[in-house]
């Protein structure tokens, strides 16, 4: 408030004639709209297998529980659809989920855990597609109309009449719920001027598919000797580790979704993941982590035990080096993302501004609204979200799924298209412009759906080969008189806001990152974050390698956690902005760490 009062004070004192001056010259471009690099006409290579929707579909092991929800549904909006407020959609989605952890540290078992869970999630809408109970209120700081998490409990078995009482239950209170949303809803509408013209909810043809239940299969006590081994070797490989942990998660996963509509979908599957992890804590009191993991649709794709030590040796090296590396300064200058840390980059930066129901929420920044038919990006550069993905050159893509937990089959979402946006990941929610579900309706159980990244696949119609990026990279640090630039080959992960009440920035976590002299020189350095606006970063973009990378893992959003891939070459940047990195008060430990006792013996 009172640098607008200063400002304004300014202008008034300015009502004077003043002395002539000389015109300035034009600003300069603004960043993306200088003359591009020269770039050989060469895509970055990119091999993807895919299966459909509709593979795999065996109508001879569909389970009895699809009729009882069936039943169940049809009964059900029979006499919702009769109410003074009348239900206009009616969804359920039964999720039995069992879950394997096992995790060893410093060569013993620490965990052992085997869970299974059955969940119902049940989805009425009162009103019309027009206007219903899920619509957004224009100030709701109370969360009046925030959805309800909970998780509908569902017995195991196939027995009819348990199944059918306990949907029942959750049904009544999910229809007395929502006749209050709406309530409020109504309220909310008649109070402000300017309506939405965009429908709340979009219907959809009907899917039926049903596939054979899944089956997870492993050797339970070879695992937990093969991950003894596997922590003991990563603590003791390394005489500056305090801590070496390494751990699996089993997961098979079977859902039943059952709509109004005349949707039935069984879907059956397993994923598995393996992490191997050192840490330590730095003189200065900084905790010093570093993890790799491994994905995998069974346990069998899992690494062999050769693979396993390969990584112990990838994450104890690094973590010596980044024990004894320098903390970071705070930096604006070129910088390199190598594939991996470029796929976070993106998942993070664009993958979820570009989430279809952002585009509408009043309480969101809508970076991208605007902006589509508009270059956001080098015209080189594509992106495209596709759940049907497989693989990506010969690498296991863990956001792979047939049909969203909106009933809706998977489809191939083209965000940018030559630098220029032309779409969005979409759910249920419709926006201006796109109408249509793309398949990107996800969540978690016990939370409601919205639109997700699935695969994420960045396209480079020009690149050049590694050694010609980094050349590229000292060309623009001589360019711009800056000292060194900047290369970072991992991400640990990162977070960005979407919220229309705070900057619309990133941050993203970058664990090994080197300084790049002009001669060639790198250096370790730790103890930063990057972060930015996505606008200016997407139009920073210089340049791109031949090489694809791909980081898998799981993303964390309102709908809950999801598995996501995303797949990008290394990424040339004119600016990036690196942030020193918060370091924790030291305090000193009163005795020294056994292991380096044992290490020695």
């Amino acid at each position: 408030m009172r640098r607008s009062l200063l400002l304004l004070v300014a202008a008034c004192g300015a009502a004077e004639p003043a002395p002539a001056k000389p015109v300035p010259p034009p600003p300069a471009p603004l960043p993306g709209n200088e003359a591009k690099l020269e770039l050989p006409a060469i895509a970055a290579k990119i091999a993807v297998t895919s299966s459909a929707p509709t593979d795999g579909n065996a109508p001879d092991k569909r389970s009895p529980i699809l009729d009882i929800l069936k039943a169940e549904n049809d009964r059900e909006m029979t006499i919702l659809r009769a109410q003074p407020d009348p239900a206009h959609y009616l969804a359920y989605e039964v999720t039995e989920l069992r879950v394997v952890q096992l995790e060893a540290e410093g060569g013993a078992l620490i965990g052992d855990n085997d869970d299974t869970s059955r969940y119902v999630d049940v989805e009425v809408r009162v009103g019309s597609p027009k206007l219903d109970n899920t619509h957004q209120i224009s100030d709701d700081a109370n969360n009046l109309n925030a959805p309800l998490q909970r998780r509908g409990a569902v017995p195991f078995g196939d027995d009819k009449l348990a199944i059918a009482n306990a949907v029942w239950v959750e049904t009544d209170r999910r229809y007395r719920e929502s006749l209050q949303e709406l309530q409020y809803v109504r309220q909310d509408q008649a109070t402000i001027g300017k309506r939405s013209s965009e429908p709340d909810f979009a219907p959809e043809p009907a899917e039926v598919y049903a596939e054979a239940k899944a089956t997870l299969t492993f050797d339970k006590p070879q695992w937990i000797e093969r991950l003894k081994r596997c922590s003991a070797k990563a603590l003791r490989n390394d005489a500056v580790a305090t801590r070496g942990t390494c751990g699996v998660v089993f997961q098979l996963t079977t859902t039943y979704f059952v709509n109004s509509e005349g949707s039935q979908v069984q879907q059956s599957w397993t994923n598995a993941q393996l992490s191997v992890s050192v840490g330590v804590k730095a003189e200065d009191g900084m905790s010093l982590t570093r993890l790799e993991q491994r994905f995998g649709r069974t346990p069998a794709d899992l690494p062999a035990d050769a693979d396993v030590d390969k990584m112990i040796a990838t994450v104890t090296s690094d973590l010596h080096e980044l024990h004894d590396a320098p903390l970071a300064e705070p930096y604006v200058g070129p910088a390199i993302l190598e594939g991996r840390a470029a796929g976070v980059f993106f998942h993070e930066v664009f993958g979820h501004r570009i989430e279809g129901h952002r585009q509408k929420d009043t309480t969101s920044g809508q970076t991208f609204a605007s902006y589509v038919g508009k270059d956001i990006a080098p015209e080189w550069l594509s992106v495209y979200d596709d759940a049907q993905l497989v693989t990506l050159n010969g690498i296991q893509l863990n956001g792979f799924f047939r049909y969203d937990n909106e009933g809706v089959r998977a489809h191939h979402a083209q965000l940018i298209e030559h630098g220029r946006l032309v779409g969005f990941d979409m759910g249920r929610n419709p926006i201006k412009g796109f109408a249509h579900s793309n398949g990107h309706g996800r969540r978690s159980p016990g939370l409601p759906p919205v639109a997700r990244q699935g695969n994420l696949v960045v396209e480079a119609a020009r690149s050049v080969t590694r050694p010609e990026l980094e050349q590229m990279l000292i060309e623009e640090i001589k360019k711009q008189h800056r000292p060194y630039g900047m290369i970072f080959t991992d991400i640990s992960g990162g977070f960005t806001n979407t919220s229309a009440f705070a900057p619309q920035a990133f941050k993203v976590n970058p664990v090994m990152a080197y300084r790049f002299y002009p001669d060639g020189r790198k250096e370790l350095v730790r103890g930063i974050d990057i972060s930015g606006t996505p606008l200016v970063a997407l139009q920073s973009i210089r340049a791109a390698s031949r090489e694809i990378e791909t980081f898998n893992g799981v993303c964390g959003a309102e709908s809950g956690w999801v598995p996501v891939s995303a797949s990008a070459p290394s990424l040339l940047l004119e600016k990036l902005e690196v942030e020193r990195g918060f370091i924790p008060t030291n305090r000193e430990t009163v005795l020294a760490p056994s292991g380096e006792e044992l290490r020695t013996r």
